[in-house]
């Protein structure tokens, strides 16, 4: 047994000896391989409108990303909000281009759907974005965002450009340009280019000024995403959408919450969760109030899905919840993840959720 013992003691040795000796060959042969991940994005197939959820959650729900949904097709990407930390998701999740990115667009200024706008301007313009970023939103409530956080990065971008060059970063591809339209009230297109275009709809949830949904249309195939919102009176102008992204509270569970929060002695969570359930959607109907349930049947629609969710959608309470929701929608129903990716193949009517 000793004999063993001094025999792969030896073994290991003369392999240490020899991976010392060829370390510098070993580190070529791996930086690559590591750098390749870094910088190396897959082509996309074409034709195919791409949906990736970079954030899902609220300012309520800290373990996730905020909202952002992202739409890839043809090498051109568009982005619906950037909460915080979807910028995150986007970059590491590793499909999509962040140079690529041709405009944003904002539902409303809350803070989780527009905190993540400094990490996008900087992560498109470092990776090669060669113009300023244009950002669409309704009413002077988002001009003064898109302004306010040019001016936070002022001196950030100044340091970039006198670091690396003029040549390699121009200043004002640093930039977010604000695209302000009028508060549509009706649906209103806003953007369109060859490959898609946009429209604008108001959403009620006062007291924000300037909330929208969006209705994106790409050749034969489109997709809603409504902001938050109040639950909407009538909801027959999603008829024909493949994807309807909605966002939505169960106000039972919510005021629970509360009440539970101020028996413990905690007023600012109480009121917080109290104040909240009367500008979201109430997902299932109550005894007080209808909810986004009954207003589901008899449309047409591809697939609904579920985004923005109060109270936590990891609560065990609310994944029962969302349970008894999927079980009565009459339409296909998802619980969106961070990361999820639904495939729209244009020319079909295919839906592939990955």
């Amino acid at each position: 047994m000793k004999n063993y013992k001094l025999f792969f003691l030896g073994i290991t040795l003369v392999l240490l000896f020899f991976l010392y000796q060829k370390s510098d060959e070993i580190e070529k042969k791996i930086y690559p391989i590591f750098v390749q991940q870094l910088v190396d994005i897959p082509e996309n197939p074409k034709n195919v409108l791409r949906i990736v959820f970079t954030g899902v959650s609220t300012p309520l729900t800290p373990h996730i990303a905020q909202q952002s949904v992202v739409l890839d097709i043809n090498g051109s990407i568009y982005v619906f909000d950037v909460g915080a930390r979807s910028v995150a998701n986007f970059i590491s999740q590793g499909t999509l281009d962040a140079a690529k990115i041709k405009a944003v667009f904002i539902t409303h200024t809350h803070s989780d759907h527009i905190s993540g706008l400094g990490e996008l301007i900087l992560a498109s313009w470092v990776r090669g974005r060669t113009n300023s970023l244009d950002v669409f939103g309704a009413g002077s409530e988002l001009k003064n965002v898109v302004d306010g956080f040019n001016l936070a990065y002022q001196s950030d971008r100044e340091h970039r450009v006198i670091h690396h060059g003029e040549k390699f970063l121009k200043e004002e591809n640093g930039l977010l340009a604000p695209k302000t339209f009028e508060i549509p009230e009706e649906e209103t297109t806003i953007y369109f280019d060859e490959n898609i275009s946009v429209n604008a709809f108001k959403v009620p949830h006062g007291p924000v000024q300037g909330a929208v949904g969006y209705r994106i249309i790409c050749g034969d195939r489109s997709i809603i995403i409504s902001g938050d919102t109040a639950l909407m009176e009538d909801y027959t102008f999603v008829n024909g959408v493949d994807v309807l992204i909605h966002e939505g509270i169960f106000n039972e569970e919510s005021e629970k919450v509360s009440q539970a929060a101020y028996q413990l002695g905690n007023e600012r969570i109480g009121k917080v969760f109290e104040d909240i359930q009367d500008y979201h959607t109430n997902l299932l109907d109550s005894d007080n109030e209808p909810g986004l349930i009954s207003k589901l049947k008899d449309l047409d629609v591809g697939i609904l899905a579920l985004i923005h969710i109060i109270p936590d959608k990891d609560n065990l309470i609310i994944k029962r919840a969302l349970k008894r929701f999927i079980k009565q929608s009459p339409l296909e129903t998802v619980v969106v993840n961070d990361n999820m990716v639904m495939l729209l193949p244009l020319n079909s009517d295919k839906i592939i959720i990955r």
